[in-house]
């Protein structure tokens, strides 16, 4: 079978906007696939890299769209640059490359220079990132259309290296698991979950006598109740980040 990886092809395009968009990649709210279909076909997307250069006034000028919505689009993606090494490599789309791999990948290799210039033997050296993984990464990389995407993205200010590694991490969670249910007032789950794992702590999904926290959002369901029966401590957003800090509440 022969597939296009090249990210910029017409093709494929539509689909590589959506997913970039998405929430486990770069978030951008309001870059729907509809509004994605409006910006191909009035000729202001023919790459990822677009996006970065639109207008609020191209943008109102769309069907169903607006100032207002043209304003908070803008926004959403100016915030999308602050978005992680491992996100923006998700949303390049290259093919099974997932969240956890982009993860898996992006804390051996810190920036994007050093993943381009691997070789296939280099990244199937990675555990968790098999041959067939390795081979799509490396020939991805050797299309020059998507040297020229990751380099325009670049120049439009997204994140292609990893965080600065602090001197001091603090382990303030080790040993600990939790379970994050309803909506946070400020932290999205997966913000949340990145924290918590930060700190040494773990996050899964469901509540059992081995939880030793149940962080507590609004609308709060079935977890709750499992976790009044089991006696296990709730955490409001704010008394995590308290519990991440300083090791208690």
């Amino acid at each position: 079978v022969t597939r296009c990886v090249n990210s910029s092809c017409p093709a494929i395009l539509r689909g590589s906007v959506v997913h970039w968009a998405s929430r486990d990649a770069l978030d951008i709210r309001g870059l729907g696939e509809k509004v994605v279909i409006l910006l191909i076909e009035q000729g202001l997307v023919t790459a990822i890299s677009d996006l970065y250069s639109l207008e609020k006034t191209e943008i109102a000028k769309l069907d169903r769209m607006g100032e207002k919505s043209a304003l908070n689009l803008i926004t959403a993606m100016a915030q999308s640059k602050n978005q992680s090494w491992s996100r923006v490599l998700y949303g390049l789309g290259i093919r099974y490359v997932g969240s956890v791999n982009a993860k898996i990948l992006t804390e051996s290799f810190r920036t994007v220079e050093e993943l381009a210039n691997a070789s296939v033997t280099d990244l199937a050296s990675i555990y968790g990132i098999g041959e067939e993984i390795a081979q799509s990464v490396y020939d991805w990389f050797r299309i020059e259309a998507n040297r020229d995407l990751v380099a325009k993205l670049q120049a439009a200010g997204l994140q292609f290296a990893a965080a600065a590694k602090t001197t001091t991490t603090k382990a303030t969670l080790a040993g600990k698991t939790f379970v994050i249910t309803g909506t946070l007032p400020t932290l999205k789950r997966e913000e949340a979950k990145e924290l918590i794992e930060k700190a040494g702590g773990k996050v899964t999904g469901s509540v059992s006598k081995k939880t030793d926290y149940l962080v507590l959002g609004e609308a709060a369901g079935s977890k709750l109740e499992k976790a009044l029966e089991l006696g296990i401590t709730q955490l409001t957003e704010a008394q995590l980040l308290e519990l991440i800090e300083f090791g208690k509440v």
